[in-house]
């Protein structure tokens, strides 16, 4: 009996271990539940972000091309305003629109001749003056409908018309005068009630889709001050050509997205394209007048697609610039991160499984033939654990590879062998040199060499040219280490494939220069002084920055803020602009502005250079005399103290129509004297670079440029 109880020890477990045993296995399943749920929470919501700052980084680029792009059609209104002025505003169209809008019996006695009214008029003096004049205006008739017919054709506008006050047509350039619509009466009453133009609402026409602008035209001066308009011009202008330019991608733009317009046309909203033959109606437009469309996941208008979107309105009239953005394309990338995030999470949680379950395992047998049990299954289960490792690692999409201290590839995944385009099994055994090429592998070495002397992680950005492709490549390499030793004893390398995030930088930075040349055409196209007064304000400037030898980056900051230093006084009305006298309080007030019109239009423009910021420095003065915050002396950035010298010197340099262009020695005496106006560094500067023959050429540019 003793023999058998006695041998029958060795196969049974002490109540104390099999306790120990329960126990270790519930606080192991316990703790890997709660690893587990922590790192799937984690993994959601890395997600959860990720998705966010893909969905934030759509908005700021829609806003920036949207921003760019109402401003470009803003410009463009006020372009056909300005071109018209020259005819709303002559005085021979206001005093001949003056006279007819005093015909008592207003347009009908113009065209039905004098004596022919069924009025009992007692006065024959009366009847007879009255009928004078409209003989007299209707003899001028011929002649005002030609000046009108020249400047339409000049102009590039479609046609015109002039009603009066009224609105009963008197003038068109059309053979025929066909009646005013009833919508056409309406808003002409409304420009004589208002005074102010406006913006008709784009219709279809068989030439294409056509803009109606109404422009008030007001009595002569010396009739009064009454403000209250005689007549209202209507032109018409075709626009397909421009909305094609407005609503174009450009060659840079980003895969996915597309630019739409859409208008207000009474209490309906309405999608614009070009080449249309209808406007479609827009039923889900959710924004008020004066409120731009918010930025959200919603169907593309006139198509059956699930976009992002959001839209500007233009500062003029009611029409919206509305850039759409396909949610595939971001939900695809979505879909790859999340592949990424959970086969990691997965990895782990396997990980914490085997962990628990090795441990349990350990503590259950006490006798050599369970140890010997437990080794092998753990071998087993380890064997299982790198199959499922291989199959995980061949998923991922990043290149994972471990070289030794020689420079030996030992392992590499699938993604590794198809980015090099080998197979697994012929690039084990390979060096740098037989994989990469001698260059590439040289620079790989390099850091190689860094981590097998230091031990240290290590990151680095490489270039590099796989099966004729260019790949940027963000390689995190680290140390393999002896377990015992701790010596190094290889390198793991992951390249994780950033190529289309450095293209997706580059167009970036292309659409910030593609914009700043936009407004710079922009400028020029509204106003030829300012865009060549920008030239050479930013010639003289670079040249500046080169001789007091500032940073490369400084002088592109120069060189982008001289560019659009000018473009906040395109919104400054062109009399203050030009006038050639002492300006009123209330006129300098209004031309001080044009620092706040030039940060509201390049707000929200990511230049990567503090260009906004110089350019509204460049009006402050060293004595806290200038503005917009009046800041003073070392207060003001040296780059915006250089453009304040080069603006002022540029100034001079040029023509007026009041003056002739100052000569250059009498322009810099002016800046010496200023001293508190200009750093007198930078004005020593500029007297030596105008003695350069760059400066001379610059100086002879200014000189030659037009009188305004």
């Amino acid at each position: 009996m003793r023999g058998e109880k006695s041998g029958s020890s060795e196969f049974t477990v002490t109540p104390k271990a099999a306790d120990n045993k329960k126990r270790f296995l519930w606080l192991g399943l316990v703790i890997v539940l709660v690893v587990v749920g922590i790192v799937f929470a984690f993994a959601f919501h890395s997600l959860s972000e990720t998705k966010k700052n893909m969905e934030a980084d759509i908005l700021q680029r829609q806003q920036a091309i949207t921003s760019a792009r109402v401003e470009m059609t803003d410009a463009w209104l006020e372009s056909l305003v300005e071109k018209s002025s020259r005819i709303v505003g002559s005085d021979l169209f206001e005093i001949f629109a003056s006279e007819i809008d005093k015909l008592p019996d207003g347009v009908p006695l113009l065209f039905s001749g004098p004596g022919t009214s069924n009025e009992q008029i007692p006065e024959n003096n009366d009847r007879a003056g009255r009928d004078g004049q409209a003989e007299q205006l209707s003899s001028q008739l011929p002649l005002m409908r030609t000046m009108l017919s020249e400047f339409v054709s000049f102009s590039g506008f479609v046609s015109a018309r002039i009603v009066n006050s009224r609105a009963e047509t008197y003038m068109s350039t059309e053979a025929t005068y066909p009646p005013l619509s009833s919508v056409q009466k309406k808003l002409a009453l409304q420009v004589v009630q208002n005074a102010r133009r406006i913006y008709a609402p784009l219709e279809i026409h068989p030439k294409g889709i056509t803009l109606d602008i109404y422009l008030p035209i007001l009595p002569p001066s010396y009739q009064g001050t009454t403000s209250k308009p005689v007549a209202v011009m209507i032109l018409s202008q075709l626009v397909d050509s421009k909305l094609s330019e407005v609503l174009s991608p450009g060659l840079m733009d980003e895969k996915g997205r597309k630019l739409k317009m859409v208008q207000k046309n009474g209490e309906i909203f309405q999608n614009v394209a070009s080449g249309a033959t209808m406007l479609r109606q827009v039923t889900d437009f959710p924004v008020d007048k004066e409120i731009s469309l918010p930025f959200k996941l919603r169907t593309a208008y006139g198509e059956n697609l699930n976009v992002y979107s959001s839209g500007i309105r233009l500062r003029s009239t009611d029409w919206w610039i509305v850039a759409e953005n396909e949610a595939s394309l971001t939900q695809n990338t979505l879909d790859k991160q999340a592949k990424i995030i959970y086969s990691i999470a997965g990895l782990i949680a396997i990980a914490m499984v085997l962990l628990v379950f090795a441990g349990w395992w350990r503590i259950v047998g006490r006798e050599q033939s369970y140890i010997n049990t437990q080794i092998s299954g753990l071998l087993s289960v380890i064997d299982e654990q790198k199959k499922l490792l291989d199959g995980i690692n061949s998923a991922i999409t990043d290149p994972i590879s471990l070289s030794d201290g020689k420079g030996i590839y030992r392992y590499v995944n699938d993604a590794f062998a198809n980015v090099v385009g080998r197979t697994v099994d012929d690039v084990i055994g390979l060096d740098g040199p037989a994989i990469f090429g001698f260059d590439t592998a040289k620079r790989l070495n390099a850091s190689d060499h860094h981590v097998l002397m230091t031990g240290e992680n290590l990151s680095i950005t490489e270039i590099l040219w796989l099966q004729s492709k260019r790949y940027h490549f963000q390689i995190s390499k680290t140390p393999l280490k002896d377990a015992n030793s701790r010596t190094v004893q290889g390198i793991v390398s992951v390249f994780r494939d950033i190529t289309q995030l450095v293209e997706t930088e580059e167009r970036s930075r292309r659409v910030v220069q593609q914009t700043i040349d936009a407004l710079v055409r922009t400028i020029e196209e509204s106003d030829p002084f300012l865009g060549g007064h920008s030239r050479i304000m930013g010639g003289i400037a670079s040249l500046i920055a080169k001789q007091l030898r500032l940073s490369e980056k400084d002088r592109a900051t120069i060189e982008a803020a001289a560019n659009l230093s000018q473009i906040g006084k395109m919104f400054v009305p062109r009399e203050i602009l030009l006038k050639p006298g002492v300006l009123t309080p209330e006129e300098k007030t209004e031309m001080e502005r044009h620092v706040e019109y030039t940060r509201n239009v390049l707000k929200d423009i990511e230049f990567d250079l503090p260009v906004v910021e110089s350019i509204c420095q460049m009006n402050e003065r060293l004595d806290g005399k200038g503005y917009p915050k009046g800041l003073v002396g070392d207060e003001i950035s040296i780059l915006a103290k250089v453009l304040a010298v080069a603006n002022a010197f540029t100034a001079m340099a040029k023509p007026r129509s009041y003056r002739p262009a100052l000569p250059v020695d009498e322009s810099l005496n002016i800046l010496e004297r200023h001293t508190g106006n200009y750093d007198p560094e930078v004005v020593k500067t500029l007297r030596q670079v105008l003695n350069t023959p760059a400066g001379e050429r610059l100086v002879a540019q200014a000189a030659a440029a037009k009188a305004i």
